[in-house]
Order: structure tokens, then C-alpha cells, then sequence
């Protein structure tokens, strides 16, 4: 089940990739930015088209070996089951859920006949064919059910969206939560897609982020609340953890965790940060969620809106700063953040003898944490000529990078799939036991995360696409 979790959590971000660039466009065009009407209606294009686009990403996130076939195949499915269910009943409007479920749908059924062989039907490319036409067939069958079924669907989601409304900076403090806690699992898009993408309703349009960007005076509240986490909090964290390292080490520190803080504060992404005490101080980070809800939760009560397309760092807050409700108050809230965390995390720290980057014992890495601060001699020589070929994790090519992951991953014949999310390989092996964490940490691994006795995570940072398309072609 989690292993699936896993896989779904991944499928989601596939079309969630294309907002950054969606939501620039569109700002960009905007009367208050640079006022230029078709790059705002070119960024309209893609948000109109959303649930389309979730729909061909998931099914090809779910589909083995990524098949673009499978993408076609999804978007066929949504349009078979929108059309069919709205004949059934004119007010279904499947949107975003139904998109989620046309893109599973299209994934599991892909993978199950694709490589199907059946007598007397070999044209049908090899059975990924004969997977379309099924796709496309149990959609019909499943759209007349969706025709009855949907509008209950729809009106428990609108029940759950009031629900949360009239939380109000409750539930916005319980969503914070749960989207920290869920981040060592990846299952943090899984709620994202439903806040972002569902909840709530503007002039025909749903979701906080979407609402947000159609000018809804009420949306953004479930988003503003993660710029002082992500430019002020973790970075606290960060130089809590740099001071409190030991001195001859601290420079080194500074050198990785001043990048990692640096990029959380301009771009939002914050992993690399997180998993440098995830798992060293579970509580810690316990800590850290507790933090973001309560932030999340004092933002929405002080009626601060804004958005993202991509994450809450610095580009997005200056790109909407003309589209949000009290913005401003986001940086002096910011700064009272930052000091907090950096406090509970330096005196933590040094009170509870916590082992982060620069406090590990000589020579033995950072345990837990994975930020490697000296030049390290990587993977186990066999030979004379694998001692001569091995370097020190800084700057090898990418084919020897790639060869010493797959060999701290056990082996190509260890390794079933492995694919990219963001900043995470998403692995399915046969052993995880066999995954071996300080050499991965060795290699610049930011944090190793094995799920159970098959799936794992490496937190690689922005090179996870890349070091995916150097490592499947030794398998």
C-alpha cells in the first residue's frame, strides 16, 4: 500500500511541474506586472486545461518506463468519462478528482495488458493497442456509473470544503501539519492536490491556488502561511545548525547548509534543509510541522492571502506581491519566525547533544542527515583498476556517478524501478537492506528513507531527473 502511496504521491507532481512556468506567464501578463495580454492568456491556456493535464500526467507518472502512450490514453479516458457522466446528469463536473481517477485508472489497466501478448492480435503494438481500447471501453462502462454516483461525490467534497472553511485558521493549522508530517513518506502532494486543486469554488473555478490566481479576494489563505516557513523558518534552522556545528568543521557546514538555506529562501524548496535533522531528531522535526501549523494558522487568522505556483520562496512572493491581501505582513512575520526557529533549533541542539552536519564523529559522515563534508574516497575498490577509477564524490563525470549509485543501491540486479520526483529518486528493489546509506551520503544524498522491505527514497536534490536518465541505462 505505501509502496502505491508512493508512486501516486510521484504521478501527482508530474503536472503540478508545468504551474511554475503556467503561473509566471500569467502574472507576468497581468495590468500590475508587465501588462503584455497574450502572455497572461497564455498562461490562462494551461490552467483552463488543468484537469486534462492532470489526467495524461498521472497515467503517464503511473505507467512503466513513463509511456507516453499512456498519456494519451489518459487524456482519452477523462474526456470518455467527463462527456459520458454529464449526458447521465448535466451539473457532474468531474474536474480535478475525476482527472486523479482517469490517470490511475489508466496507469493500472497500462500496465497490466501493455505487454500482453494475444493470439491473433500481435498489430495491436504489442498489446499497449489492445491496453487503449480497454482503457477506453471500461471508461464508458465506468462513466454511466460516475453518471448516478458523481453528484454524491461532489456534494461530500463541497461538505468537506465548508467544513474547512469554517474552521477557518483551524483547519489551515491542521493542513500545515499534515503537510509536514507527510513529507518523510512523499505523500505531502496527496493533500496538496486537494487544497490546491479542489477545495473551494470562485466563478466557476476550484481550488486555493487556482482561486487565488482568478482574483478571489477569500483564496490564498492555505498557502500564505509557508512564505515565513520556507524564506525565514528553515533558514533559522540552517544557521542554528552551522553555529552549533563543531569549529574546525563549521566552515564546510556553512558551505553546504548556506546553499541549501539560500536556495529554500529564493525558491521554496526546503528538503535539503529538513532531512539534515529529520531523522537525527524525530522530535525535532515533530517540532518543525507543529511550527508550520501554527504559522500557517496566524497567517490566515491575520486575513493575509497569497499564492504560489511552484513553492513559497522569494520569486513568488515578488511576483504576487500586487495580488495578495496584507503581503507585506509576511516578511516581519517572517523575520519572528526565523528568530524562533532558529532558537528552539540551536538550543536543542546543543541540550540534547544532537548529532547534525558538523557534529558527527570524525570521519564517520553525517549520520542520518547526509550532507558529506569532506572529500570522501567513494565505493569499495575491488580491483587495482576500480581503486584507479574510483574519485572523491567532487567532480566526477556523470558516468562514474552514476555507477557508484548504482552500486550503493545493491546493484542493477537489485534495483526493479527507479524514478525522479522533484528532488527524490523513488526506488522499488528487491532488498532494501542492501541500499547502502553512508556510501549514497558519501555521494551527496541528503537523506535515505527505506519505507519497507522494498521502496526507498534518496533525497538527491534538482539532479533527480538527471541522475534517473544516467542510471537506467546501466540496468
Amino acid at each position: 500500500m505505501l509502496g502505491q502511496l508512493q508512486r501516486i504521491g510521484k504521478a501527482l507532481m508530474l503536472p503540478i511541474a508545468v504551474l511554475p512556468v503556467a503561473g509566471l506567464l500569467l502574472r507576468l501578463g497581468q495590468p500590475d506586472t508587465l501588462n503584455i495580454p497574450f502572455m497572461a492568456a497564455a498562461g490562462n491556456a494551461v490552467f483552463n486545461f488543468l484537469p486534462a493535464i492532470f489526467a495524461i500526467g498521472i497515467a503517464v507518472g503511473l505507467a512503466k518506463d513513463n509511456h507516453g502512450l499512456a498519456g494519451l490514453a489518459g487524456f482519452v479516458a477523462f474526456q470518455v468519462l467527463s462527456y459520458g457522466s454529464q449526458a447521465i446528469h448535466s451539473d457532474n463536473n468531474l474536474s480535478y478528482l475525476g482527472a486523479i481517477v482517469a490517470g490511475l485508472l489508466t496507469g493500472w489497466l497500462f500496465n497490466l495488458f501493455s505487454r500482453a501478448r494475444v493470439r491473433g492480435l500481435d498489430f495491436l503494438a504489442g498489446g499497449r493497442g489492445l491496453a487503449v481500447i480497454l482503457i477506453t471501453l471500461t471508461s464508458v462502462m465506468l462513466s454511466l456509473v460516475f453518471g448516478v454516483v458523481w453528484p454524491f461525490v461532489q456534494d461530500a467534497f463541497n461538505t468537506l470544503g465548508h467544513w474547512l472553511a469554517a474552521t477557518g485558521a483551524v483547519g489551515a493549522g491542521l493542513y500545515g501539519l499534515l503537510n509536514r508530517l507527510l513529507i518523510p513518506f512523499g505523500l505531502h502532494h496527496v493533500i496538496n492536490t486537494y487544497i490546491w486543486f479542489v477545495y473551494g469554488s470562485y466563478h466557476g473555478v476550484s481550488g486555493d491556488l487556482n482561486r487565488f490566481f482568478a482574483g478571489d479576494p477569500t483564496a490564498g489563505g492555505y498557502m500564505a502561511g509557508f512564505f515565513p516557513i520556507m524564506m525565514f523558518g528553515l533558514p533559522g534552522a540552517a544557521l542554528a545548525m552551522i553555529l552549533a556545528a563543531r569549529p574546525e568543521r563549521r566552515q564546510a557546514v556553512a558551505g553546504v547548509l548556506g546553499s541549501a538555506a539560500f536556495t529554500a529562501f529564493l525558491t521554496g524548496v526546503t528538503e535539503p534543509i529538513e532531512f539534515a535533522f529529520m531523522f537525527l531528531a524525530p522530535l525535532l522535526f515533530v517540532l518543525h510541522a507543529v511550527l508550520t501549523g501554527l504559522t500557517l494558522m496566524v497567517v490566515y487568522a491575520l486575513g493575509i492571502r497569497d499564492g504560489f505556483t511552484f513553492s513559497a520562496g522569494l520569486i513568488d512572493y515578488i511576483l504576487n506581491r500586487n495580488h495578495a491581501t496584507h503581503g507585506w505582513w509576511l516578511i516581519p512575520i517572517g523575520l519572528v519566525v526565523g528568530v524562533l526557529y532558529f532558537v528552539v533549533f540551536y538550543f536543542s541542539i546543543r541540550i540534547f547533544d544532537i548529532k547534525t552536519p558538523g557534529r558527527e564523529l570524525e570521519g564517520a559522515g553525517t549520520a542520518g542527515g547526509g550532507f558529506i563534508l569532506d572529500e570522501y574516497q567513494v565505493g569499495a575498490a575491488t580491483s587495482r583498476e576500480d581503486e584507479e577509477n574510483t574519485t572523491s564524490i567532487f567532480g566526477r563525470s556523470s558516468e562514474h556517478r552514476a555507477l557508484e549509485y548504482v552500486r550503493a543501491l545493491g546493484g542493477a540486479e537489485n534495483i526493479l524501478e527507479i524514478e525522479a520526483c522533484t528532488t527524490r529518486l523513488r526506488l522499488n528493489v528487491k532488498d532494501v537492506e542492501k541500499i547502502d546509506e553512508l556510501w549514497l551520503k558519501q555521494l551527496g544524498a541528503s537523506g535515505v528513507m527505506k519505507l519497507n522491505r522494498h521502496n526507498a527514497q534518496i533525497v538527491v536534490g534538482t539532479i533527480a531527473d538527471l541522475l534517473v536518465d544516467e542510471i537506467k541505462p546501466l540496468l
